[in-house]
């Protein structure tokens, strides 16, 4: 009775509460803003107003309840954590404030497993591939939200036998619970707690999908072979000094968010011996487009490369090179966002109303104010030199699609790296891949999500996704030192659940990139457990990327410090991680099962610090042992086999025995 109160309650309340914030900053400032995932970072919406105290900022907001990170932002670009609420990491290493919104029912009714009642308000299954992800071509995962702690067992029911439920994760105000079924019937959840049993839906109904909506992911074959190497165009190498801006930096000088230092399209082509030493076989540029920023985030022209990086015939000759070599090129798509001299935008500031682009972007009111702080046209996180486009708009997903087969047809690229893809519409997405498949069905398209990307992964939008969620993991466990093997393995677990299993070997896996810190600085000069994070980037599923000059032990702090140029006097750079990056891709490029082979832990042990899986791919196994302790340790597994490669390590007929931080990659014959 009290559960049915519960849902007729829920029926009356707003599905947002007010929440208050009061932040007193230590110097005086013009403007303090709270930004959050609740606003996607938005330094523009959410105002604080200064209290009649002279002194303290405050403001109120409604907010749909969740679990939150958040920071105070004073004069528009200084970002603060709330020294008087809790902190939380995310996946690039940033400690942000926590806030917890309830639901208003919370307040009323009791969370206590196994007393018989449940908090009805909390479940949520969506039949949809927002909650369902498609593992292959016979099996379905899908997702149960509950009130956290609030229940014991879950099953799914249909018209085979009743599939029991996992609680997978939690956080402070629900459960995620996961079942897998071995086809898309119709179903319900029986949720049991105490001596009830309920059914969800309730009534007799029953949750139906189409199976047909969810068609297998089929990713381009070369990816899972791929090793890329991501290049910020003006920090590389400066191969034509002619083009450089008036006010070019000295090659090597602070980076800013504002300074530029030459580096080209040029460059890169003179910069290829180097890779080709190294032994990548695909390019991943940061944009090139004309924009009036070093990053490029900001495009003013889709079809015209930056004239400081070179022309449209450099970008050409850089391609044909490339793939002389046997190399793809992978571009980087900026279609959430434009700059504010992109001529549609430029129009609509210029006509207003009259403006045939009116229905383009986010626009609140008009005319457009373009200054910090405007309230007038929607933006990429605030940032007011980046109006949102409007990606359910027809018209703007016609001409981001022939933006996307221009390049392919015209210069031969082999790939779209799509910025920000999580806040671009799916529909349009969908339509994009339609369009350059259509055009050349070998493209690899590459989503940037960094959270949960099963959405994208359902076959009809992106290959794959760049997997910070993996980088999160593997930097946990062995640089900030928050994970132990078996919680190691259990967060690598949860990502692979999460995702078609087609998909795994054309994940993105990077350990750095231009927005985060350079892999060197975030291990501190812990070079041991660096090569081991390396060593994992170069054997667990997925195509590897390094962000140029990780491979020679480049530092650099958070953005735009990560962005420094390239350093060419090998005088300067880390050898032994050099010719360790070269033996590891070396290895991957002759070791099939490395590219292409499923994957299984083989231990993942606390007390000792062993982390071991394997590779198997057409009976050939490749295991991966390491040690992530600062202890010798012995790993015993009958059998003989051939060593592929040791640092720290040595060992036969399966008797192995590695120093601290050390690690072997051997292979065996399955019987």
């Amino acid at each position: 009775m009290l559960a049915t109160i519960a849902t007729a309650f829920l029926l009356t309340l707003p599905q947002e509460r007010a929440v208050s914030f009061s932040y007193r900053p230590t110097l005086k400032v013009e403007t303090i803003h709270v930004v959050g995932q609740f606003n996607n970072w938005d330094k523009t919406t959410h105002p604080l107003q200064l209290d009649p105290d002279g002194k303290t900022w405050k403001g109120k907001f409604m907010i749909a309840p969740g679990v939150y990170q958040y920071l105070f932002v004073e004069n528009g670009n200084k970002w603060l954590p709330d020294p008087n609420a809790p902190r939380a990491g995310d996946a690039n290493g940033n400690t942000n404030s926590l806030l917890i919104v309830e639901p208003i029912d919370y307040d009323r009714f009791p969370r206590k497993a196994g007393d018989g009642l449940i908090t009805e308000s909390a479940l949520l299954h969506r039949p949809d591939r927002r909650d369902t992800v498609r593992l292959d071509s016979g099996r379905f995962a899908v997702w149960l939200r509950t009130r956290a702690g609030d229940i014991e067992l879950i099953e799914i029911v249909s018209d085979q036998a009743p599939v029991p439920m996992t609680k997978e994760r939690s956080d402070e105000l629900y459960d995620y619970w996961r079942g897998e079924m071995p086809g898309l019937q119709p179903y319900t959840f029986r949720i049991v707690d105490g001596s009830r049993s309920y059914s969800y839906p309730k009534n007799g109904e029953r949750f139906k999908q189409d199976a047909s909506s969810y068609p297998l992911p089929k990713p381009p074959a070369w990816v899972q072979d791929a090793i890329f190497y991501q290049i910020f165009p003006d920090r590389f190498k400066n191969g034509t000094p002619a083009n450089d801006p008036k006010d070019v930096a000295p090659w090597g000088a602070k980076p800013t968010g504002r300074n530029w230092m030459g580096g080209d399209l040029q460059g890169i082509r003179d910069g290829m011996p180097h890779l080709l030493e190294l032994g990548i076989t695909a390019l991943y540029l940061n944009p090139v487009f004309v924009s009036p920023s070093n990053h490029g985030y900001d495009t003013f022209d889709y079809e015209t490369v930056n004239p400081r990086l070179g022309s449209n015939e450099d970008l050409r000759a850089l391609v044909d090179a490339a793939h002389g070599r046997g190399w793809k090129v992978m571009l980087d798509g900026v279609f959430n966002h434009s700059g504010i001299e992109f001529p549609p935008f430029k129009d609509l500031r210029e006509k207003g109303a009259d403006s045939k682009f009116k229905d383009w972007f986010h626009v609140k009111k008009l005319p457009l104010e373009v200054r910090d702080g405007q309230q007038t046209y929607g933006t990429f996180a605030g940032v007011t030199s980046m109006p949102k486009l409007n990606t359910d708009n027809p018209e703007v997903r016609a001409f981001v699609n022939r933006i996307g087969t221009k390049w392919i047809r015209e210069d031969g690229i082999d790939g779209w790296r799509l910025d920000v893809a999580d806040e671009v519409s799916h529909g349009m997405w969908r339509e994009f891949r339609k369009a350059v498949k259509a055009e050349e069905p070998d493209a690899y398209i590459l989503g940037e999500v960094w959270g949960d990307a099963h959405e994208w992964l359902q076959g009809d939008e992106h290959d794959g996704v760049m997997n910070y969620r993996w980088r999160k993991a593997v930097l946990d466990f062995l640089a900030y030192r928050t994970l132990k093997p078996s919680s190691f393995d259990a967060a690598l677990k949860r990502i692979r659940e999460d995702y078609p299993s087609a998909v795994l070997n054309s994940m993105f896996n990077l350990l750095g990139s231009h927005d985060t810190e350079r892999l060197a600085t975030i291990f501190k000069g812990d070079k041991a457990r660096q090569m081991l994070a390396v060593a994992l980037q170069f054997t667990y599923p997925g195509a590897p990327c390094i962000y140029y000059g990780d491979e020679i032990g480049m530092e650099g702090g958070k953005d735009p410090d990560d962005r420094r140029a390239m350093i060419w006097d090998r005088s300067l750079w880390d050898t032994k991680l050099f010719d360790l990056y070269k033996a590891l891709i070396d290895l991957r490029k002759t070791n099939e099962p490395l590219r292409r082979g499923t994957y299984r832990t083989r231990m993942a042990d606390d007390a000792t610090g062993l982390f071991v899986f394997e590779r198997t791919h057409q009976r050939k196994t490749t295991e991966v042992i390491l040690n992530t302790s600062d202890q010798p340790v012995r790993y015993v597994r009958g059998g003989k086999y051939q060593t592929l490669f040791a640092r720290g390590a040595e060992g036969t007929d399966g008797q192995f025995k590695l120093e601290p931080f050390g690690f072997t990659i051997v292979s065996r014959m399955v019987p």
